[in-house]
């Protein structure tokens, strides 16, 4: 696992490393077009950590800070790849673990609010894990039992898409997708409901804002828990 410069800072030959490695590790999806129209998801990360097997990039996952402003601490995950065979095993949770670990050594508080825009149904059931603790809340609620994020909602929405149409009720940003047809073919999670939810929801070009909401240190701390990061000092 590799922990690497900020966007800014990364090297041109390193940015192509890795955009080379991902379109070989997921032939699946229009990798080299997703970051010729979107490099921002690069050049302005904040923390950029890529999975390494047999010297190519296999993962990446990308992310910058947002304000926002209620002035929470927004964290705005850009890029969350794993490489077809190395999905299911231990690559997404190691790739967590040193993001947060360096978050935490820049002498960063745990973000308040986790963000993403997806068209993936895997990753709503990833956050989904951690929504089940008592102090975590997940946006968006697919059974719509619980509406209360959905100012927050409205908040981050337009500090991460400023502009594009947001239904807060949903979830969903219409429209921001690019390239349009990133996937061949609509990812599917091992739950059939949140299947059901992006296929009825979720067109090609459309995004499902992801949020996590946590509040206090127990939520935060149980998540660096469940990854395997050592509290910050003084935390036990």
């Amino acid at each position: 696992m590799l922990t690497l410069p900020s966007g800014p800072d990364l090297p041109p030959e390193t940015e192509q490393w890795i955009v080379d490695g991902l379109v070989e590790a997921m032939p699946g999806l229009r990798m080299r077009e997703l970051f010729t129209q979107r490099r921002d998801m690069l050049a302005e990360a904040d923390y950029v950590i890529a999975g390494v097997d047999r010297g190519r990039a296999v993962s990446l996952l990308t992310s910058r800070w947002a304000g926002l402003p209620s002035g929470r601490q927004c964290l705005h995950v850009m890029v969350q790849f794993v490489g077809d065979d190395h999905r299911g095993g231990a690559l997404f949770g190691s790739s967590w673990a040193a993001h947060f670990a360096r978050l935490l050594s820049d002498g960063r508080p745990f973000p308040e609010v986790i963000a993403l825009k997806t068209y993936n149904p895997v990753v709503h059931c990833a956050m989904a894990a951690f929504g089940g603790h008592p102090e975590i809340t997940l946006y968006p609620d697919l059974a719509g039992k619980d509406q209360s994020r959905t100012a927050l909602a409205r908040e981050v929405a337009h500090a991460l898409a400023p502009g594009a149409p947001f239904d807060s009720e949903l979830g969903l940003l219409g429209g921001i997708g690019r390239p349009v047809d990133l996937y061949r073919e609509r990812p599917r999670s091992y739950l059939p409901e949140t299947n059901a939810y992006f296929e009825a929801h979720a067109a090609p070009g459309d995004r499902v804002l992801c949020l996590l909401h946590v509040p206090t240190r127990a939520g935060a701390d149980a998540i660096l828990a469940a990854l395997g990061v050592p509290l910050p000092s003084g935390r036990h």
